[in-house]
């Protein structure tokens, strides 16, 4: 379509530009992240400024992210295009990231974990590359502002696992809240003018994938000593992108195998979908160990107004950037829905206090 071929335009124009962009913004990332962790523990700095350098490279890089992947896959087709090859190749990346810190004198210490600790981590990876895949499709098959939008509502599948699959009751208030964040879904639906029933089941799919992986890791980071020989959150998260980029080539090897001499001529031929996929992959590596360590270091409302703010900045900034559709039921819906989500997450603490005080 042309709402793309400006973004595309800029990005082939200077190619070379945006890949070193990422690379350096995913090396002040991890940089940012190891600087944390050594302040950490020193209760007395409080709200720090590496902080709040981190959650701001936590947003940028989630807006670039969003950005960059969705001109990778209109370089390729869309859809139609290797939305599965391009996720795929995106986790790899950002390993090969992960990998180099590893070598890299004096840049992070190396895990010590046990083949029986990779093999506990293997249903967490697979969840995680399960979201992202299915969030690529998401992106593909429809607009980036849509596919936000009902990723929003992650929660919903959150409360019916953790109540059904987990056993771990949610609060009658959580529930009376998933009404309203699905609500705001369908409202942002109506009218969207690149609805597609496969980018809302996608979307759903990663959602349920993300849930299931929430609540796998939990369980994961409760084996004895685990913490201890994994070393740190960089370290859990690369060995988890490691990972689920190995558990992803058999599905890719089986979606779209078949045409991978297509895709590796398009990957020399193409500058946008080149440059943008290693961007891509680069921004996901970094905003995804910011986000880990921001979220560890900030209290439970924090998290949900952070959380909160990033959908909005994404969902509005990337529309307006890719030329995508915000008419006035959409926005109506993605506040309903995004607001729903936050009230969600702090729902318990506003009602607790007050059924104590009766």
């Amino acid at each position: 379509g042309t709402a793309f071929d400006k973004p595309s335009a800029f990005v082939q124009h200077n190619p070379q530009h945006r890949s070193t962009t990422a690379l350096s913004a995913a090396a002040a990332a991890t940089a940012s992240s190891d600087a944390i962790q050594s302040t950490r523990g020193g209760g007395a700095t409080g709200f720090d400024i590496p902080l709040l350098i981190y959650f701001t490279l936590w947003y940028v890089g989630n807006y670039y992210y969003n950005i960059s992947n969705k001109l990778a896959l209109k370089a390729t087709g869309g859809a139609a295009g290797f939305p599965m090859t391009i996720s795929a190749l995106q986790l790899g990346i950002g390993s090969l990231y992960g990998i180099f810190l590893w070598l890299a004198p004096d840049a992070r210490t190396k895990p010590k974990v046990t083949m029986d600790d990779i093999i506990k981590m293997l249903p967490v990876a697979f969840c995680y590359a399960g979201a992202h895949s299915a969030s690529v499709f998401s992106f593909s098959a429809g607009s980036v502002s849509f596919g936000q939008i009902v990723k929003a509502s992650e929660p919903a599948f959150a409360a019916v696992l953790s109540q059904f699959v987990y056993n771990k009751p949610v609060s009658k208030a959580k529930w009376l809240c998933l009404p309203i964040v699905i609500g705001g879904v369908i409202l942002a639906s109506v009218n969207e003018l690149d609805f597609a029933v496969s980018a809302l089941v996608s979307a759903c799919i990663a959602n349920m994938f993300a849930a299931i992986r929430g609540n796998e890791n939990k369980k994961l980071m409760e084996t004895e000593g685990l913490k201890d020989r994994i070393g740190s959150v960089g370290n859990q998260f690369c060995i988890t992108s490691i990972l689920g980029f190995l558990l992803s080539i058999p599905f890719v090897l089986v979606k779209e195998g078949s045409r991978f001499g297509e895709f590796a001529e398009a990957f020399k031929t193409v500058p946008a979908l080149r440059s943008n996929m290693i961007a891509s992959a680069l921004w996901f590596y970094g905003y995804n160990e910011l986000s880990t360590m921001t979220l560890k270091k900030t209290n439970a409302v924090t998290q949900s107004v952070a959380n909160t703010a990033k959908r909005v900045i994404v969902i509005i900034g990337v529309a307006l950037v890719l030329g995508e559709s915000l008419d006035f039921m959409k926005l109506l819906g993605c506040g309903i829905g995004v607001g729903g989500v936050f009230l969600y997450s702090i729902i318990d603490s506003i009602v607790k206090p007050k059924a104590a005080s009766t």
